[in-house]
């Protein structure tokens, strides 16, 4: 029998776990990605040089491959139509190219909660040729309003508005000459986080963690600036956003893989933003978790993915520490020296570094969370120490830009 292969869509840092623990799991794997010098590729064991987003082109390689695929994964990368599609060709159980779609898709999510009775803030959709009644239509929402294009991530091209205005405006032509279609709602009010859970092979719920989500909003900019692992929710508003991941679950007839959620916690009760069936981004699942609680949601979602069984112990916490993420903000420019890394991986409680930057590059204005020039994580015995290495690491770590 030929080797059995895991594919992994994307080939980035947060693939990289994901293709350590494939291994220990006796596991071989295939990395797509559309750059040919991705980081990942060098850890893998075969390369496909596709768009994350090239359904066809995957579903072509696997017609054409003699590699034993014997699961599909996106993890920490946002393709899970790309997976749905591979698994359905491959007759693997997992979440359904429709509803993949529906969740990719902002305004398809949005009507669907609607036609399930849940709560959703007041929205409206734009499309190209309405310009003319831009003001007609988003002027009755209540404000402060998000602008948001329909099918993109890390917060690119969103904006708040607190009033109706002529740069609201503006915005929103600006979109729809990028986009088909724009989504304008109601922006809600409250501390937000990822929920992240796992729906076994047999059909069953597995609750997986919730971290807090921290956001800067200058300029009306939507930028996240570090996640809190575990939650400081209290256990009561824990079980309800539990609660709320497996009921949209039930709803949306997810019956095996991720269930991931971004929630707000406003003063009327916790509330979804976006659903994804695949599992988390921003080192989150990669790398927080696991060094924060040694919670293995990596090993359980590669068992998943292969139609096994996965120990429930793996999602429940083996230790209890306390962990954070950060970003350095050096001001927008050329990075003339980037200097301290190495120093700053030495502070007591940091876990790693990754720059995103290298000196010669440019630092744009800090308008989406893509922007972002480095992650720190650290964990500690308490919040306050972890804190406090979070803020050594920033100080210790010098990027000057012209």
């Amino acid at each position: 029998m030929t080797n059995p292969y895991l594919w992994v869509i994307g080939g980035g840092q947060l693939q990289i776990p994901l293709i350590n623990e494939a291994n220990l799991l006796g596991l071989k794997t295939v990395v797509s990605d559309q750059n040919e010098d991705c980081i990942a590729r060098k850890y893998c064991d075969n390369f496909a040089h596709i768009d994350i987003f090239d359904i066809q082109e995957h579903l072509n390689y696997l017609k054409q491959t003699p590699l034993n695929i014997v699961g599909v994964l996106a993890a920490g990368i946002d393709a899970p139509e790309t997976m749905a599609a591979m698994n359905e060709l491959l007759g693997l159980k997992g979440v359904s190219f429709d509803v993949a779609l529906i969740c990719k898709h902002k305004e398809l999510f949005r009507q669907k909660l609607k036609e399930l009775e849940y709560d959703v803030p007041e929205f409206v959709l734009l499309h190209k040729g309405e310009s003319d009644k831009i003001e007609q239509i988003v002027k009755p929402l209540p404000f402060p309003v998000i602008v948001k294009p329909t099918c993109n991530s890390a917060s690119r091209d969103m904006k708040i508005f607190e009033r109706y205005s002529d740069e609201l405006k503006a915005f929103i032509l600006q979109n729809l000459q990028k986009y088909p279609c724009v989504l304008v709602e109601q922006m809600w009010q409250g501390e937000e986080q990822t929920v992240e859970c796992l729906i076994d092979i047999n059909g069953k719920f597995h609750n997986g963690f919730i971290t807090d989500r921290k956001f800067t909003f200058k300029d009306g900019y939507p930028v996240e600036t570090g996640l809190v692992h575990p939650t400081e929710l209290e256990l009561e508003k824990q079980h309800m956003l539990f609660a709320l991941a497996k009921q949209i679950a039930c709803d949306f007839g997810i019956d095996v893989g991720a269930v991931k959620l971004d929630t707000i916690v406003t003063r009327d009760g916790p509330r979804i933003i976006e659903l994804t069936v695949r599992h988390s981004g921003g080192f989150d699942c990669q790398y927080l978790v696991p060094k924060s609680t040694g919670k293995n949601i990596l090993k359980a979602a590669i068992l998943t993915a292969i139609q096994e069984e996965f120990d429930p112990q793996l999602l429940q916490p083996q230790y209890k520490r306390f962990g954070q993420t950060a970003s350095p903000w050096p001001e927008p420019g050329i990075i003339q020296s980037i200097v301290g890394i190495e120093q700053a991986k030495q502070i007591s409680g940091i876990e790693e570094i990754f720059m995103r930057y290298e000196t010669g590059e440019t630092v744009e204005p800090y308008i989406n969370c893509a922007r972002r020039t480095g992650f720190i994580i650290a964990t500690g015995t308490t919040r306050e120490k972890a804190n406090q290495s979070i803020q050594d690491a920033l100080n210790t770590i010098k990027i000057e830009t012209v």
